[in-house]
């Protein structure tokens, strides 16, 4: 990775920074992992020593954060294809994971990295097994995560522990500050009460985020309502998750009562389109849950579920959507669409200072080609990124002040090796 005071110049820049609004041309200077400066017009201090990237034609932005990821489970692209989520997970994918050794998480995981970075991902929230692995994994790709280990079934308190461990692994190996860690039970029907309410008291023991799977689909509340006569959301409540700082995923089967307790408790909750419509899980009700002021953010769920990791696609999905589903074009529109995908995913994740290109922020940057076919003309800046681009436009991506991608170049990843690799594994392990 280069890492050096840096000078974006003669580029547009979207800051997602109410007062700053768009800068049609400008420049950020860079410095010690954060953002000093962004400017209208020419920088005119000495550039010197400085790395300048000459952003003529590009669009500066923050980097996407993708708030639901199981970033190994790219070995299980396009497996057990067709079928509803309960058939899907106990036929398919957890007998399959169970067969998942240390080798597995570590490729899977560094697939997934390419992926994201390439369409513009810098920050994901993992929830997954094996999270030594998963680190590993993402070496040398320099990329900001939340790391949560999977909490689920009988062996929870095995893992509940491991979580724990993971906690002090993350914090002795440091990483710049680039990785932190989460609870991940994994939903309110996989485990028991007790299990619940033991993660509930050492997330709040740990002062750990929780990011767990909610009412996804209609099965799971039939599940929680045989059991305990409540709903997931409510079930939340009465083992203490919802006490903590909560990342809920799908969230697509919520009834107003619900809605009202998630607002309550400033739950951030996690919209899945493309997994959603896939799995026929269900549409969840994004737009009056944004009228409520609750905190929606992004993410893109596994590629066995998706099938892929592009924000770009989960943005355009995710408006049209709600516009099908309320029958109305004018509720989010598509600056509204990229603040979910940037500014809502930092504060869902608690991580400050990210999410907004503006002076003093982390210096998560990604650039775009304007000069592309589909990104020509340019209207509405907004719209183009969110309707018009696919994800390939991304040439650029600078984390914590670090150059990842130089030019549509990885610097210090070796991509051609790993694909090569990867594929070679795949067809002999899987």
């Amino acid at each position: 990775m280069i890492s050096l005071k840096m000078l974006i110049k003669n580029t547009f820049i979207v800051t997602m920074d109410q007062e700053k609004g768009n800068i049609e041309k400008g420049y950020i200077y860079i410095e010690d992992e954060k953002i000093r400066e962004v400017g209208i017009g020419e920088y005119n201090e000495e550039v010197k020593g400085i790395k300048v990237i000459n952003g003529e034609g590009y669009c500066a932005m923050p980097g996407l954060i993708n708030c639901h990821t199981h970033a190994s489970m790219t070995l299980l692209r396009g497996y057990g294809e067709g079928l509803p989520l309960m058939k899907w997970l106990n036929e398919k994918i957890w007998p399959m994971e169970r067969k998942f050794e240390e080798k597995h998480i570590k490729i899977g995981t560094g697939i997934a990295c390419i992926e994201m970075l390439r369409s513009g991902t810098t920050t994901l929230n993992d929830m997954y097994f094996m999270m030594p692995e998963v680190m590993k994994g993402m070496e040398n790709f320099n990329m900001r995560a939340m790391l949560g280990t999977t909490i689920i079934g009988q062996n929870w308190e095995k893992q509940l522990s491991d979580a724990i461990d993971l906690k002090e692994i993350v914090k002795k190996k440091n990483n710049r500050g680039l990785l932190t860690t989460s609870f991940a039970p994994h939903s309110p029907y996989s485990l028991s009460f007790e299990a619940l309410r033991e993660v509930a008291q050492a997330a709040k023991q740990y002062k750990e985020n929780i990011h767990i799977h909610v009412s996804e689909t209609t099965d799971e509340l039939d599940i929680v309502k045989q059991k305990y006569n409540m709903t997931p959301v409510e079930l939340m409540v009465k083992t203490g998750i919802a006490d903590n700082k909560v990342t809920a995923a799908h969230c697509v089967h919520l009834n107003n009562k619900d809605i009202k307790i998630i607002k309550e408790k400033d739950i951030s909750v996690i919209y899945n389109p493309q997994s959603n419509m896939k799995l026929a899980s269900g549409t969840p009700r994004i737009i009056e849950m944004l009228d409520e002021n609750i905190n929606v953010c992004l993410g893109t769920d596994g590629t066995s579920s998706n099938n892929n990791l592009n924000m770009f696609e989960e943005m355009e999905t995710g408006v049209m959507l709600q516009n099908l589903f309320y029958k109305d074009a004018t509720r989010i529109s598509s600056e509204k669409m990229l603040k979910i995908a940037t500014i809502n995913g930092a504060k869902a994740l608690g991580l400050e200072k990210l999410g907004v290109l503006k002076e003093g922020y982390f210096a998560d940057i990604i650039m775009i080609n304007l000069n592309k076919p589909n990104l020509i003309p340019c209207h509405d800046i907004y719209s183009n990124i969110v309707f018009s681009a696919n994800g390939s436009e991304v040439e650029y991506v600078i984390i914590n002040g670090k150059i990842v991608m130089d030019n549509g170049e990885f610097v210090d990843i070796d991509e051609e090796r790993i694909l090569y690799e990867s594929n070679k594994f795949f067809k002999e392990s899987i």
